[in-house]
């Protein structure tokens, strides 16, 4: 009964947290624009920008797999080890994302600019570099 008592107490502090994934804090570019407005413009698009959903896409692909996860690192660490562990995974998948982003294409121009084909990526790979996250107390 102790050990069940144990595994209990461990679940029972998961309300009294959260666990936030994103582009936190006030990077910027170089021109002071901020690296999360680009990645909101590029997660949902504009009127001449094509959304590019790299956010929405890592945590569905993720969905899936974060419950077991949760669970078994749960089961292995404290609340806060754990929340750390899946965020660091999350973290992980956003940066793949963005590296790994192929649709739409860049248009013709932004190629011309970049000297390459890849949406999501700069040279200064400042967008895929700036995902974290927070553990808060609620």
């Amino acid at each position: 009964m102790s050990a069940l008592k144990k595994m209990l107490d461990k679940y029972r502090g998961l309300d009294r947290v959260a666990l936030r994934v994103g582009i936190m804090g006030t990077k910027t570019y170089p021109d002071g624009t901020p690296v999360a407005q680009v990645g909101y413009i590029n997660e949902y698009g504009t009127d001449v920008i094509p959304a590019r959903p790299f956010f929405r896409s890592a945590v569905a692909n993720e969905r899936s797999v974060l419950p077991q996860m949760a669970a078994s690192w749960l089961g292995k660490h404290d609340t806060e080890t754990a929340l750390r562990l899946i965020g660091e995974h999350m973290v992980g998948a956003l940066s793949d994302s963005v590296q790994t982003w192929s649709e739409p294409p860049n248009a013709p121009s932004t190629i011309k600019e970049k000297g390459y084909n890849a949406p999501l990526r700069a040279n200064d790979r400042l967008l895929r570099n700036s995902f974290s996250y927070e553990i808060e107390e609620k």
